[in-house]
């Protein structure tokens, strides 16, 4: 069999090539015999390390689905409690495979102890996983390289527990009107087509004059009843277009644009983003990742376009020898604060934490928004669901109240 390898030689050099070997473990030993440490190994026909492992439909559907960032923290704080303790890492991997409740990151596990075992490093072998993304490797890969793997995957786990909370706060932020508007939109939507189209044939049968308010219910009860089905496809369009446009390629920084634009949670969505952002710089930086690769990296995971772009811009004046707070005072979505606390990083070599301080002030910035986005909205909520409920209500009892009158 032929594989393509890629490794590092005694002079620190990368270098890459294609080697025979009759499996795996074969193959890495002739690897290590030109003196030459691998990083990644694999098949050139497929990956001998990403092939499924066969089994029935049941053990297919497991692996299936996400996982969640929580689970992620999880693995990292405990393989860098046990390698600290002294337990080796492929023991620690294994410990992890069997205690990991999610079946498609304990797939993963596994697969990347194979990899360990076969010679890799820790970081080669996860970069065959789509479960870790590309930080997570710079981040181990630069601990492995450091000789401080224990403090990167600390420092890792730490970081990944602070977007879990930022991310659960945005879904807080979001979930609680969203939950009152939804049943708000259904209960007006029992009223006037179950309830109303009730009341519109005893009024009709009464013969009195009903109200504008009145008729106006009616109308809309009797357009509702005809076409039931405009409304959940209006509303399922608009939930499910923005969905699909953000992600398009194409259309992606469009959306982008337009979620930090939105009146009320705009300002959410740029605070977390900056936060996530800021976070993810800092913790590139103080792991030992170059500044150019943490830049890049910064702008692929921040999922937004206007945000993203901004640090390519900061990348490529990096390139040129610019200073990074000089350039970023030039780019409209990063605030003079920022700007500010990069220049005197670069002045102190301190920008990793400055940055770490960024992101902290922009998570206490987002925790205060969210609560008075919260108290704002308990009030307004509560308005617009009286107020429905009351022209509703005017439609139906101004008639019987006539009616009533008429007979006196």
């Amino acid at each position: 069999m032929e594989f393509r390898y890629k490794a590092r030689s005694r002079d620190g050099n990368v270098v890459e090539g294609i080697i025979q070997g009759a499996s795996l473990d074969a193959a890495v030993a002739s690897v290590r015999e030109r003196g030459l440490v691998p990083i990644t190994l694999e098949s050139r026909s497929a990956s001998a390390l990403t092939t499924k492992r066969k089994g029935g439909l049941l053990d297919t559907l497991r692996t299936i689905g996400t996982v969640p960032l929580r689970e992620k923290v999880i693995f990292f704080r405990q393989l860098g409690t046990m390698v600290r303790a002294g337990v080796t890492l492929g023991d620690s991997l294994a410990i992890l495979t069997e205690q990991t409740k999610n079946p498609r990151l304990a797939e993963a596990i596994r697969r990347t102890k194979l990899a360990v075992d076969s010679g890799m490093a820790l970081s080669a072998a996860m970069r065959l996983r789509s479960e870790f993304n590309p930080l997570m490797v710079s981040i181990v890969a630069a601990g492995e390289e450091s000789g401080t793997l224990i403090e990167s995957l600390d420092r890792l786990a730490n970081f990944l527990e602070r977007q879990d909370e930022l991310r659960r706060k945005i879904i807080s932020a979001i979930t609680y009107p969203a939950v009152i508007i939804l049943f708000a939109v259904f209960i007006l939507y029992i009223l006037v087509t179950v309830v109303m189209p009730k009341f519109s044939t005893v009024f009709t049968g009464m013969g009195i004059q009903l109200p504008k308010v009145t008729l106006l219910v009616f109308d809309m009860s009797n357009w509702l009843v005809t076409y039931w089905y405009v409304p959940p496809l209006v509303v399922g369009a608009l939930v499910v277009l923005p969905v699909l446009m953000n992600r398009n390629p194409a259309t992606k920084p469009m959306i982008d644009r337009a979620k930090l634009k939105l009146p009320l949670v705009g300002d959410i969505f740029y605070k977390s983003a900056m936060a996530r952002s800021n976070r993810t710089l800092a913790s590139l930086m103080e792991s030992g990742v170059p500044i150019l690769k943490a830049l890049e990296m910064t702008a692929e995971v921040t999922d937004s376009a206007p945000i993203g772009e901004a640090y390519l811009k900061l990348r490529d004046s990096a390139k040129k020898g610019g200073s990074l707070g000089d350039t970023a005072r030039t780019i409209s979505v990063f605030p003079i604060m920022i700007a500010h606390m990069m220049k005197v990083g670069e002045e102190t070599g301190q920008l990793g934490a400055m940055l770490d301080k960024v992101a902290g002030w922009f998570e206490v910035e987002l925790d205060e928004k969210v609560k008075r986005l919260t108290s704002l909205l308990e009030p307004l909520l509560i308005i617009v669901v009286g107020g429905i409920v009351a022209v509703v209500a005017l439609a139906i009892f101004t008639p019987i109240v006539t009616a009533i009158q008429a007979m006196m």
